[in-house]
């Protein structure tokens, strides 16, 4: 179950993302504006370059005038393609760094023909800018440049420094989900049980009666069943209130009846189906001749039914030519604060009320919470 403190730490890592994305996205377009108002500037001084080079020999074709355009792309990385033309003979000069720029047309040379050339941008960032030249001759001249506005030395830094955020944010998320996720280990026993037993009330021990006789006062689990004896229910319970109400958590206890027509229970082979259905051994007990207890934490009630309605499938399988009714008695804490004996009370309520059906159910002890709170409020 997703505590609070869980939520919202989740909460905030999205509007952190949500602040990042913004901050990629205005910093791109800043970039780009830049690029935008330094490429403009820069078409505007090719343009006067073309036209000084040109007036030399008047040929787009001399080699004055390649040598010119030779410096001019060496000198600006960042110019992809310039095309110089008319609209009635078409290309008078091409230069391209990218041939993907120009659309090719089928049987003509460079692409077209007269017109004005077709244009693909193929990558993102790439800008291009038109002007006339000579517009006093006979024919308008046509400059088209194209320009690469996507600047890596700007753009880098700024894909860096997000994606080192997050990255950071992410690990900061994995540390915190390991810090709170609840680590059950089953206890190695004696200490800890008699720590548990001795803070408890002095007639817990002998508040329920026992399966078989006490034996060994310090051992954990029955060795006719291999579940926790009954006398330790509910110092466990109570130990397991104070976790779930710590962690904000759900937790359930469910008491479980088989009842065989004939008497006879196989009472191990059902405690061993027990043991390997529900996760923590230490929370699964004996509760009579017929009966066990199994807490199950950090689950709420439709999720302990889910469970509890599992695990009596098991039984059936394991003994598919059995006439057995199972019942099911289930309460949760609800988010209230509440001791292991109400628990326990509740639970062995609604086995009762189970058991005197006529056919296999489960019955759950389902709180109103809001009555709960009205009833908390009145007492203080």
């Amino acid at each position: 179950m997703i505590t609070k403190g869980i939520k919202l730490f989740f909460a905030i890592g999205l509007v952190f993302y949500l602040i990042l994305g913004f901050y990629l996205w205005i910093s791109i377009d800043s970039i780009r504006d830049e690029e935008l108002l330094t490429a403009t500037a820069s078409s505007e001084n090719i343009q006067t370059a073309i036209e000084s080079a040109y007036a030399v020999e008047k040929s787009f074709s001399s080699e004055h005038f390649a040598g010119k355009m030779d410096k001019m792309f060496s000198d600006n990385h960042r110019l992809t393609a310039v095309i110089i033309y008319t609209e009635a003979d078409g290309p008078l000069y091409l230069r391209l760094k990218d041939s993907r720029i120009l659309s090719s047309r089928p049987g003509v040379e460079n692409g077209w023909s007269s017109g004005h050339p077709e244009l693909i941008l193929p990558t993102p960032g790439l800008e291009i800018f038109q002007s006339a030249l000579y517009p006093d001759t006979e024919s308008t001249i046509y400059l088209t440049s194209v320009y690469n506005l996507l600047n890596r030395g700007k753009f880098l830094p700024v894909l860096r420094n997000t994606l080192l955020a997050a990255i950071c944010y992410l690990a900061l998320t994995i540390i915190f989900l390991s810090a709170n996720k609840e680590v059950r280990l089953e206890p190695p026993a004696e200490v800890t049980l008699k720590k548990e037993i001795e803070t408890a009330p002095a007639q817990v021990q002998d508040e329920q009666p026992h399966l078989i006789p006490d034996g060994d006062a310090s051992g954990l689990y029955s060795p006719t069943s291999g579940l926790v004896w009954e006398r330790f229910l509910s110092p466990r319970l109570s130990a397991e209130l104070k976790r779930a109400a710590s962690f904000d958590q759900d937790s359930c206890l469910v008491y479980i009846s088989v009842i065989s027509p004939s008497g006879f229970v196989p009472y191990r082979n059902i405690s061993e189906l027990i043991i390997e259905h529900f996760t923590y051994r230490d929370l699964a007990f004996e509760a009579g001749r017929d009966t066990f207890c199994v807490i199950i934490p950090d689950k709420d009630l439709d999720e302990g039914l889910t469970d509890v309605e599992k695990f009596k499938k098991s039984i059936f399988s394991r003994f598919p030519d059995s006439a057995y009714r199972i019942y099911a008695g289930l309460t949760s804490r609800n988010s209230r604060l509440m001791s292991e004996k109400r628990m326990i009370q509740e639970a062995k309520s609604a086995l009762s009320k189970a058991v005197s059906e006529p056919e296999s159910i489960t019955m759950s002890f389902r709180t109103d919470l809001n009555k709960y709170r009205e009833y908390i409020a009145s007492t203080i």
